[in-house]
């Protein structure tokens, strides 16, 4: 039987390489727990936000 999963909203700010500008984002992740969340959303951003950094500020457990 697979573990148990909850949602998570993960909030944080992008910053962009090229002009250092900075934006907030915040995503829903379905994880096993805060730190897998964490790991999803990065390789999310990964592969879908412009090159530049992430800084993640929030993790919040939504309950089901």
């Amino acid at each position: 039987m697979p573990p148990k999963q909850n949602y998570f909203k993960v909030s944080g700010v992008l910053i962009n390489n090229k002009d250092n500008s900075e934006h907030n984002f915040s995503v829903f992740m379905k994880a096993i727990d805060d730190n897998h969340a964490v790991i999803l959303v990065r390789d999310h951003l990964k592969n879908h936000a412009p090159e530049g950094r992430s800084i993640i500020k929030g993790i919040e457990r939504i309950a089901e």
